[in-house]
Order: structure tokens, then C-alpha cells, then sequence
């Protein structure tokens, strides 16, 4: 009961109020520790993504050199000399040096010195001969014996015979060249041969290891040729046993021995946020010389420190900078939103107490004594608002307490707590006349000095300039991805305040106008109702500028995250036609053969196929070298499944018609449609095209163009010319593609009959690409946070509405009680009428501010970034999400009037005047 008490006392007469901005405070820092802490956690999915589907030898550092150069370096010690500890010595100086940048090294680094590939002169087994003889890399590496098992033999090389070289090979390499323990192998070294001798066989123990990955000719033999003409040859390799180092530079050391330190990144558990950082250590780490101690130091200069996962750390941060640009905007101006909402709420707690403030003025009590009883109100009403968003955040949030979010959480406390303080300071600056006892609990607190009609003027004209040149800076700068400290930029964060000051002034200074013209329409008739109540909506434009304000700033808000979902949505849709072309792509195999005419019947047969078309794409040159794609089309069925797609209409008309069974005659021009980097090669005179196959020239002339096709997704210079049958031994057409059209394909039995009619195919359904998008960590994550954003902002607006009107619910009572004594009985047509004209005006200036958003931050906020494509995706105002937000807020605005119309109706009319008189 004592607490019930001291609460009452501290909070006086608004507890309801005071009930208001603790939800209010709730839902904005829980809103602003979860937003960044959801993008965080979604940024670092889509990374780990990343980071999975790279190689092992992509994570990691590489320091490389030539063996020559950097022994050579070494003036206490010659070539040729056991140097069996440079490489531990090398291996554990770079490796201190990295881990000082800061770099976070694995365990399992390793060096090695590689020969070229030599060839076998003798020893390998016959199924180890093709055309050319084999040839053999070896290679001495550390720590062989953690990285393999023995399965026969030793790793000792006591019983190799003097002037060999002792080697392991692994299980594969050994059964295709025939080694086992014991045989010997003769390579053809430029100085002389040279013999190894295969002391053992191993297996690997972690095949996915960068050891065994860096060159996996160790691993297993591959065929290869020299040039397209030369023979294939077998290469593979083996390594030297752990002792073997001095015999490895006396027996190759002229060879060109190839140094290489390797150094595997411990990357799993970072986050996106550490990305940066490790970006800019890598640089570091590369740009520098290598750390080499004692007697190696010399050598250092000749080595060169590289990382493979530099470009692709770089294509991150740029994906990332986007994504942050859009989301950053989102809930930094979400909890904008949220702040002046609560300085509303804040203001209506003032207004509760008013009476109480008043006569604390009138004894003669001090600013600071106002502002010290308003701050208790705030802390006991704030305190456990700011403890339950904060404990929801963190415990229900993945990554709750990401550091992002704690500055953005303090804007909106700030708000709550010195938001009332500062509102009563100002409205009780000067105590009310004492002359007059009756008007000291109606919180009369105008002052009696002259009136400054320049000073409103003034403002606003100020804040119109400030606001436009903060937007022109922000339109020809772009919006900032980030920033400096927690990665918050207080730039970004005002954008929508840029936005919504100008509009806002503009309507306040317009909706008199607007109001007085329907007043002098509604005096000429004779109902009372619409006149009263457009007589007290022009002297009030929703109780001031804070609820106009705070409305235009949920409403644009609001519609601006419906505009980047509906964005992404059509970018996802666009990404996936520019992935498939089609409903169904199907792409011939190695194995497959060409598409037959009947395969493209037997697809177009399937249940829910529509159109469907074979496409055979090949490549030529011009006579100056120029590459260029050529697509061999049946112009009606390829112009059919075109208009089922988002492509430009196909003109079939103007190439003519498909012969695939007659054979081009000789110096024959054939039209072609060109994309405009073709159109520029080629001209519009005919040009002949070369190809490597045996066929002859073709000779081509553009006759129009097309910007995009299906059947050349990738772009660049490309020509699209009937099917024929071209002069020459594979003239024959060979389609290689086949693209299908439709609704509600049956993607199972579409893919029985393509592996039967084309063994081998790779078939792509465009709904597949879809869905992958669409559920991908980066798509799902901006879902939620956008779901998120759009809640909070309605429950924002529906606070904004039921504080603005609350605000004016008192004159309102006090003028329905006069009209009621006087016989008047339409309470709801009076409330909504006062009401509504202020609320509707607000909501046409959110709208106006959510159509210039995407206008002034348009070019700098790319959502292609979320469809994972290189495709544009710009932001566009969208219909939907213009109106929908709008309808909402127009709805609860009217349920709100009419459940306070309903509570109106129920009141002493009595006890209102007494009150009040």
C-alpha cells in the first residue's frame, strides 16, 4: 500500500499517462536493441554462408618466394648446406608476426618446398602412360606425419640408398603410378637424373586440410596437356620423408624450388561486424614484409605475403555496406519514430499534471523544483519500461546485446526522461497572474508580454533551409553505410527528420487555410454540428506540430519499409527470370546430345508447360578477333515462350523462319537480332563470323536488336539468328538448350521426362531459384526486420492517434457539454469532424514525405544486394504500400473517435461544466 502511495505521489494524477510512455519506452528499446541485433545475426548467416561454400586454401595467408633468392639471402649459410630448421624457424617468425597484425591463425600451418614437374624416365607403371610419359612434382613439407597416416612402409628414410631421394606417396598416386615401398621412380632432372625411393605409402587424415588441398596433383594424379594440341600426360606428385630436406636441395636445388608458407585462418566464429577488421589486417598483413628473426631476417625482402580471401572479404563488405545502408535506415528511423512519440507521451504526462505544476508555480515554486517533480513521474514511469524492453531484447534476440543497439536504445530513455522535465520548464516558464484564483488550476501560463509574430516565421524558415541543404548534401553524397564509434551514422538517422520538416511546416501553415474554406462552406448551412466542429479544427491543427509531426514520421516510416519488402520481392522475382530465362531451363550434359525436336514435344507435353523451344548457342569471332555468342532459334516457338516472360517481346518476324534440314547455301546473308554491344561490332552492313569448329564462315547481318533475351542471360555481344543448318562436318544444328513456359508445371513428372528424352540434363525451375532467394539468410533476416519495423510503426501510429486526440479530449468534452444542455445529440458527428480534417491532412503530408523518401535516397540504396544478383533493384513508391499504412491508421482513428464519442456520451454532462466553471 506505502508503494501504491509514493507511486501516486510521484506520478500525481497521470497515471495513465505515466502508463503510456512505459509501453511506449518498452517497445522503443526493445525495438532498438533488437533491430541491430537481428541484422547482425542475419548479416553473419548470410557470412558463414559465404565462408562455407569457399575452399579451405581460399581461407588462408600464403607467403611464397623462390627458394634460390631467399637461401641466397642467408650470408651465414650457402645453398646446398643442411638448413633442416630454416623452414620450423620461417613457419614460427612469420606465423608470431601475422598473429601481432591481428590475424586469427589456425594450428595447423605448414611450409613446403615444391619442385617443378619433372618427367618420369623410368619406374611408373604402364596404366601411368597416355600419350606423353607422366611427370612428378616433390615436394618436402612440415609436418607430414600429423597430416598423414602410414598404410605401409615408414616415414624414415635410414634405409634410402646415398644420392636418392626418400618419398611417401598417397594410396591413389601409388596405384596409378605402381609404387610401393621399396620401388624406385627416375625423373629426368636438367642436371641429371635423379632416383626416389618410395619408403611408404600414406592416406591423408583430414582430406579437406589446405595440406592436401593447396595442390591436389599429391593427392591424386590428374591428366593434363601442355596446350589443347599436345598429348595428355599424367602429373601427379609425391613427398619427401621428414629427413629428406638436405637431399631435397642437393638433388633439385637448380630445379627452380618453389618456397611456400601456409597459414589456415580460424575464421568460424566471426561475425559480420568483424569482417572489417579482418579485411583491414589482411591488408596490413600484405602490404608488409614478413617478420624474420636471427639469421633469417636477410631472407625476409624475398618473400611475398598474399591472401585469396581478400577480393571475396571485399565483395562482402560491399554487399554488406548495402544491406546496412537500407536496414540502418530502417530501425535507426524507427526509433526516431519512437523518440518524438515518447516526448507525446511526455507531453501528455505535463498536461495531466498541469493543475498541480500550475499551483507549485503560483506558491512560487522554482524551475528546477518543476522540472525535479516531473523527472520522478518520467523515471517511475520510464524505469521499468527501459528494464522490460531491455530483458525481452536480450533474452528472446539472438545476439540481444549487440553494441549497435545501446546508443540507439539511450535516444529513446533520453526522450523519456528528459522530454517532460524540458515540456513543463517551458509551459510554466512563467507563473500564472495571482490576481486571478480561479484561473490557477486551469494552467493559464500565457505570458502577459508583447506578442513576436516573427519568431514562428523565422523557425520555420530556418528549419525548411536547414532541412533542404541537409538534403541536397545527402543527394549528391549518398546515404553513409555506417559510421564511426558503435557504427551508428547520426546522418543516416535524421534522413526521414530532413524529410518530414519541410512537409510538415508546409501543412501547418496550409490546413487553416483548408479549414476556413470549408467553414465559410459549412456556415452556409444549417446544421450546427459541421460548423462548431470546423470552428475548433481551426484553431487546432491535432493539438500542435509534436502529434503532426510524430504521425507524419510513423506514417512515412511505415510506408517506406513496405516499399523496400515490396522491393525486394520484385527483385527476387526479376533475379530469378535473369537465373532460369524460363519457367524450366534445361541445359544439356557432357554426355547428353543435342536437343532432338522430339525431347522438345515430349517436354511440351508435360502437364502445365505452355510453350517450349530449343536454343543452340555457340561461339564465333569476327575477322578482328571480337568474340560474340551466337543463339540458332525457331523464331515462332522462341517468340512464344518470350511473351511468358518479363523479356522484351521477341520480333520473330524479322529474321524469318526456321530450316534446320537445309543447308545454308554458300555467301548466303542471314539476318540476325543484335544486343547493342554486338550492334556496335558488327554495324548494319554484312560481316562474316569465324568459328573452331569445322564449319564454314557465316555471314550475318544485323537487321534490329534486342537488350536481353532468354537465351543469353550473361549479356555482353550476342546475335540471335534462325536455325539452319550451316555448310560443313558439324553444321548439323545441335541444340544445347531448352526453355519452357507455363503455370503450375509439374516439376516431377517434367523432370522424368527430361532425364529420358535428354540423359544427363541439368534442369532448372525458376520457382526453385525463387524459393532459394527468398530463404536464404539475407532474404529471411530483412523479412523479419522489415515485419518488425512495420509492427512497431503501427503501434507507434495507433499511440500517436489515441495521445493527439487525447490531448484535445478535454475541450472537446467541454464544448459537447454545452451543446448538450442546449439540445444538441450528435456527439460522433461532432467528435469525428473536428478530428478527422487534422488527422486526414497528417496522413496526406506522411504520404507526401513516403513518396520524396525514395526520390531524394533512391540512387544511393540498391536492394539488389538482398537477391544476391548483380541486377539493379532500385527503390520505387509503391501503391500498396502507400495506401495500406494510410488505411490503417485512418481506421483506428475513427475507432479511436468513436469509442471516445461513446465514453462522451456516458458523462455527467453536470459535473463536466461544475468542473469546469
Amino acid at each position: 500500500m506505502r508503494w501504491r502511495l509514493s507511486v501516486s505521489w510521484t506520478v500525481g494524477t497521470a497515471a495513465g499517462s505515466a502508463l503510456a510512455l512505459a509501453l511506449l519506452v518498452c517497445c522503443c528499446v526493445f525495438a532498438a536493441l533488437a533491430g541491430p541485433a537481428l541484422s547482425l545475426h542475419t548479416r553473419t548467416q548470410a557470412l558463414h554462408q559465404t565462408l562455407a561454400g569457399y575452399p579451405n586454401t581460399t581461407k588462408t595467408v600464403q607467403v611464397t618466394g623462390a627458394w634460390e633468392t631467399f637461401s641466397g639471402s642467408l650470408q651465414p649459410i650457402r645453398p646446398g648446406q643442411n638448413l633442416d630448421n630454416v623452414l620450423p624457424q620461417a613457419l614460427n617468425d612469420v606465423g608470431s608476426g601475422l598473429r601481432t597484425t591481428p590475424l586469427p591463425l589456425a594450428a595447423d600451418e605448414w611450409a613446403s618446398l615444391t619442385t617443378k614437374p619433372i618427367r618420369v624416365a623410368a619406374g611408373a607403371a604402364a596404366r601411368a602412360q597416355a600419350g606423353a610419359p607422366p611427370q612428378l612434382e616433390v615436394s618436402y613439407r612440415t609436418s607430414l606425419t600429423g597430416f598423414a597416416q602410414l598404410v605401409a612402409g615408414t616415414f624414415s628414410g635410414s634405409r634410402v640408398p646415398s644420392g636418392d631421394v626418400g618419398v611417401t606417396a598417397t594410396t591413389r598416386t601409388a596405384a596409378r603410378f605402381g609404387m610401393h615401398p621399396g620401388s624406385r621412380l627416375t625423373l629426368a632432372v636438367p642436371s641429371g637424373p635423379v632416383t626416389l625411393f618410395v619408403t611408404g605409402i600414406v592416406r591423408e587424415r583430414d582430406a579437406g586440410a589446405t595440406f592436401w588441398q593447396q595442390d591436389t596433383n599429391v593427392v591424386r594424379p590428374a591428366l593434363q596437356q601442355t596446350t589443347p594440341a599436345s598429348p595428355l600426360f599424367w602429373a601427379g606428385g609425391v613427398i619427401a620423408d621428414p629427413d629428406q630436406f638436405g637431399a631435397i636441395q642437393t638433388a633439385f636445388g637448380g630445379t627452380g624450388l618453389a618456397l611456400q608458407l601456409e597459414f589456415p585462418l580460424n575464421i568460424g566464429g566471426m561475425n559480420a561486424d568483424q569482417v572489417q577488421g579482418l579485411y583491414n589486417s589482411l591488408n596490413r598483413a600484405t602490404a608488409v614484409t614478413p617478420t624474420l628473426t636471427g639469421a633469417l631476417a636477410p631472407a625476409a625482402d624475398s618473400l611475398t605475403v598474399s591472401s585469396p580471401l581478400l577480393q571475396d572479404l571485399a565483395l562482402f563488405l560491399g554487399t554488406q555496406a548495402a544491406v546496412e545502408t537500407v536496414l540502418l535506415l530502417l530501425f535507426v528511423s524507427l526509433v526516431v519514430v519512437g523518440a518524438a512519440v515518447i516526448l507525446l507521451a511526455g507531453r501528455m504526462l505535463v498536461a495531466r499534471r498541469q493543475g498541480e505544476l500550475a499551483i507549485l508555480r503560483a506558491r512560487g515554486g522554482s524551475l528546477w523544483q518543476v522540472a525535479g517533480l516531473t523527472l520522478r513521474g518520467a523515471v517511475v514511469a520510464a524505469g521499468p519500461g527501459v528494464l522490460i524492453g531491455a530483458g525481452l531484447a536480450v533474452a528472446v534476440v539472438p545476439g540481444g546485446g549487440a553494441p549497435a543497439g545501446w546508443p540507439l536504445a539511450a535516444i529513446a530513455v533520453l526522450a523519456a526522461l528528459a522530454g517532460p522535465p524540458v515540456i513543463a520548464v517551458w509551459q510554466h516558464r512563467k507563473p500564472a497572474p495571482p490576481a486571478n484564483p480561479a484561473l490557477i488550476t486551469t494552467a493559464e501560463t500565457r505570458s502577459t508580454g508583447p506578442a513576436r509574430p516573427w519568431r514562428r516565421p523565422v523557425a520555420e524558415v530556418t528549419a525548411i533551409a536547414a532541412s533542404v541543404a541537409g538534403l541536397v548534401v545527402l543527394h549528391d553524397q549518398g546515404v553513409p553505410a555506417g559510421g564511426s564509434g558503435f557504427g551508428i551514422n547520426l546522418y543516416l538517422a535524421i534522413v526521414p527528420v530532413l524529410v518530414a520538416v519541410p512537409v510538415v511546416v508546409v501543412m501547418l501553415r496550409l490546413y487553416p487555410l483548408i479549414i476556413r474554406g470549408l467553414l465559410a462552406l459549412s456556415a452556409r448551412g444549417t446544421g450546427a454540428t459541421g460548423f462548431v466542429a470546423l470552428s475548433r479544427a481551426a484553431r487546432s491543427t491535432l493539438t500542435g506540430a509534436l502529434p503532426a509531426f510524430a504521425l507524419v514520421l510513423t506514417l512515412s516510416l511505415a510506408t517506406f519499409a513496405g516499399m523496400v519488402s515490396q522491393g525486394i520481392a520484385r527483385g527476387e522475382i526479376t533475379a530469378s527470370w535473369h537465373v532460369a530465362g524460363a519457367d524450366v531451363m534445361i541445359q544439356t550434359g557432357p554426355g547428353s546430345g543435342p536437343v532432338a525436336p522430339a525431347a522438345v514435344t515430349a517436354i511440351g507435353a508435360v502437364r502445365g508447360v505452355r510453350h517450349a523451344t530449343e536454343v543452340w548457342n555457340t561461339s564465333w569471332f569476327t575477322s578482328f578477333g571480337q568474340p560474340i555468342s551466337v543463339s540458332a532459334v525457331d523464331p515462332a516457338s522462341y517468340a512464344a515462350v518470350v511473351a511468358g516472360t518479363p523479356f522484351p517481346p521477341f520480333p520473330a518476324g524479322r529474321i524469318g523462319a526456321a530450316a534446320p534440314n537445309r543447308v545454308l547455301p554458300p555467301g548466303a546473308v542471314v539476318p540476325v537480332l543484335a544486343s547493342p554491344s554486338a550492334a556496335a561490332i558488327l554495324g548494319t552492313r554484312p560481316n562474316q563470323l569465324d568459328t573452331l569448329a569445322a564449319t564454314e564462315p557465316l555471314t550475318v547481318r544485323v537487321v534490329g536488336t534486342v537488350s536481353e533475351t532468354p537465351a543469353q542471360l550473361s549479356g555482353g555481344p550476342f546475335v540471335i539468328m534462325p536455325l539452319l543448318r550451316l555448310p560443313g562436318p558439324a553444321g548439323a544444328p545441335a541444340p544445347n538448350l531448352l526453355l519452357a513456359t507455363g503455370s503450375a508445371i509439374d516439376h516431377t513428372r517434367l523432370t522424368a521426362v527430361a532425364d529420358r528424352v535428354i540423359p544427363g540434363n541439368v534442369t532448372t525451375f525458376r520457382t526453385g531459384v525463387l524459393a532459394s532467394l527468398a530463404s536464404s539468410p539475407l532474404q529471411h533476416g530483412a523479412g523479419l526486420l522489415i515485419t518488425l519495423t512495420i509492427a512497431t510503426a503501427a503501434a507507434l501510429g495507433l499511440f500517436v492517434v489515441i495521445l493527439a486526440l487525447a490531448l484535445g479530449s478535454a475541450e472537446r468534452g467541454i464544448t459537447l457539454a454545452r451543446l448538450t444542455v442546449m439540445g444538441h445529440e450528435r456527439t460522433a458527428g461532432l467528435v469525428m469532424a473536428e478530428a478527422m480534417p487534422a488527422l486526414l491532412t497528417a496522413i496526406a503530408a506522411g504520404v507526401a514525405c513516403a513518396i520524396a523518401l525514395p526520390l531524394v535516397i533512391g540512387s544511393a540504396i540498391d536492394l539488389s544486394a538482398f537477391t544476391g544478383t548483380s541486377i539493379p533493384v532500385q527503390l520505387q513508391p509503391d501503391a500498396l504500400a502507400l495506401g495500406l499504412p494510410a488505411v490503417i491508421i485512418a481506421v483506428l482513428a475513427l475507432a479511436a473517435l468513436a469509442a471516445e464519442a461513446r465514453s462522451l456520451r456516458r458523462r455527467d454532462v453536470s459535473g463536466v461544466l461544475r468542473a469546469h466553471y
